[in-house]
């Protein structure tokens, strides 16, 4: 008898799975993981068929898991269902903090201050239709979408195979997709299978306060975060003039950065973000009447198309724009100061390199062998370091020993890195959007929206990527710890080359305390959705091959 295709059983399942706490980086996602691979083991096919349900270990010791249904050997053609199974922590819940995956109570607990809600939270509890707690939009209610799907592949439903694959980690570094992208390529060298389409469960993200709208992603934004190490020069707080104070350097590269609509890309109608600024600091571990002459600070840029060459080109002007106002304005005001104290004004010059032009100083002056020592030692010394900390630090010291270039400013990348994808022109996407658009409104008299980059970050960045060499290497160059600390499996993705479709529940405030889930539409149209999307694919993927 099948459990999860009703209301109730749906339900059911999402609230099973929002109660365990798999917070990123915690305990939970270890007990997440063996949680879906023993419900996964329980359906009858599974059974007979042990081995299509497996755990995958990541690098760092944590776990995916993958189940794979073929009803016919003879058949190929293979849907990924794609999701995550970690969650973001539950600070903001406050003193409701314990309540936060236990959704009816939580629920109880909003309907007795109810009052002290916001009117559009207040009216969805009115309607007891929306199920709230933390994960039920993002994204546990996707997950169990995908092992509905999973139990009616299990029957013999769908003319292709069916393939889950449910990861930790996307909430922070995505380290389970970017272990799961060398997964899905051994699973399918082991099956003799082709991929037809990655669909990904993430939920619809309303655009504004009170958007009811229904959204179809057909592609998924990129992102980079790139970094500034400002080096200047060492004085005591009586001589300002002297010195040049990394605080102000880094200040006036967010002046330049922040808000700045240059770095927006459009789409049609849809555009990135703008920049901001993400972390930002000075790098002395103490007090004292020294200033601080080094700092850092990083940004958050979203891209869709825009090469990574340009980005990098674009950073290194509105740094040297940036330098070029300090020294402007330091200039004008020791002038200035000067005529109170008489002293001879310098008009200082900021060098503004990239990290390889700086590893490449580094070598030359101490050799290679060095820094690997170096590098070796820093990691050895920081196992459990913040990759962006140990990222700020290997620059900080490499910018310490080649002194001779300060005053300095130092582009630099760190992890995470997403690739934009998006496969809006790819044919059999377009053919199957146009028909699950038509059958939302045919049959649910839902307005289904296409959205060529969903604007949250998600996995599917690492399914389909498209990134030329030549512009690639001037990323990578400047990122100090891919390929040692942080590993992107370009080869893998470049090999999946899979197009990519994302069609999820509706859900509101998503990494909110009042994160929810609208229930009754999720198992009324989403899920009957899902199965025609699906049912399209391995149908329109077969009129395509016969052209």
């Amino acid at each position: 008898m099948l459990k999860w295709q009703t209301q109730e059983g749906y339900t059911n399942l999402v609230k099973d799975l929002v109660a365990i706490p798999s917070i990123t980086n915690q305990n939970g996602e270890m007990l997440m993981a063996e949680h879906l691979y023993h419900i996964l083991s329980s359906l009858d096919y599974f059974t007979e068929h042990p081995e299509h349900v497996r755990h995958h270990p990541t690098p760092d010791g944590r776990k995916l898991v993958t189940a794979f249904v073929q009803n016919d050997p003879s058949i190929k053609e293979t849907i990924i269902l794609l999701s995550h199974f970690d969650v973001v922590p539950v600070d903001d819940f406050g003193e409701w903090k314990h309540l936060a995956f236990r959704p009816d109570e939580l629920t109880e607990k909003m309907n007795a201050h109810i009052d002290m809600l916001h009117p559009f939270v207040q009216e969805d509890i009115k309607s007891g239709e929306w199920l709230f707690g933390r994960g039920t939009m993002d994204m546990k209610a996707g997950v169990a979408l995908h092992l509905s799907m999973i139990e009616k592949a299990a029957t013999g439903h769908f003319k292709g195979n069916v393939l889950m694959i449910s990861v930790p980690d996307e909430e922070v570094h995505s380290a389970g997709m970017l272990a799961g992208v060398s997964v899905l390529r051994q699973l399918q060298e082991e099956y003799g299978i082709h991929y037809i389409t990655c669909l990904n469960g993430e939920p619809s993200f309303t655009k504004y306060p009170g958007d009811t709208s229904h959204y179809m992603y057909t592609g998924s934004s990129g992102k980079i975060l790139p970094g500034f190490l400002c080096y200047g020069k060492e004085t005591h707080v009586g001589e300002p003039f002297a010195g040049l104070n990394g605080n102000a350097m880094v200040a006036e590269i967010t002046r330049e950065l922040e808000w700045n609509i240059d770095y927006c890309e459009k789409f049609g109608d849809e555009a990135t973000p703008v920049p901001t600024n993400l972390i930002q600091k000075d790098l002395k571990d103490h007090y004292s009447v020294q200033i601080p002459h080094a700092a850092v600070t990083l940004f958050n840029i979203m891209m869709f198309n825009r090469p990574l060459a340009d980005i990098t080109a674009m950073l290194l002007k509105s740094a040297q724009e940036a330098a070029a106002h300090l020294e402007d304005r330091l200039y004008k005001r020791s002038q200035t100061f000067s005529k109170i104290v008489p002293f001879t004004p310098k008009k200082e010059k900021i060098n503004v390199i990239t990290f390889h032009d700086l590893y490449e100083h580094a070598v030359e002056k101490y050799g290679q062998e060095e820094l690997d020592r170096r590098e070796n030692l820093l990691q050895s010394n920081n196992p459990n370091a913040d990759e962006r900390e140990l990222t700020i630090q290997y620059v900080y010291e490499l910018a310490s020993i080649c002194k001779d270039l300060a005053p300095m400013t130092v582009l630099f990348y760190t992890p995470p890195f997403y690739p934009a994808v998006c496969s809006s022109d790819h044919p059999l996407i377009q053919m199957t959007t146009k028909q699950v658009i038509d059958h939302a409104r045919n049959h649910f008299k839902n307005e289904l929206n296409q959205v060529h980059y969903f604007s949250g970050l998600s996995d599917l960045s690492y399914v389909n990527f498209k990134g030329n060499a030549r512009d690639l290497s001037t990323f990578t160059a400047n990122f100090p710890l891919l390929g040692s600390r942080y590993h992107v499996p370009f080869d893998d993705m470049r090999e999946l080359d899979v197009p990519v479709l994302n069609i999820g529940p509706m859900g509101k405030d998503a990494h909110q305390w009042t994160e929810r889930l609208e229930i009754k539409r999720t198992i009324e149209e989403t899920h009957p959705l899902i199965i025609f999307a699906m049912e399209s694919l391995f149908e329109n993927v077969k009129k395509l091959a016969q052209k």
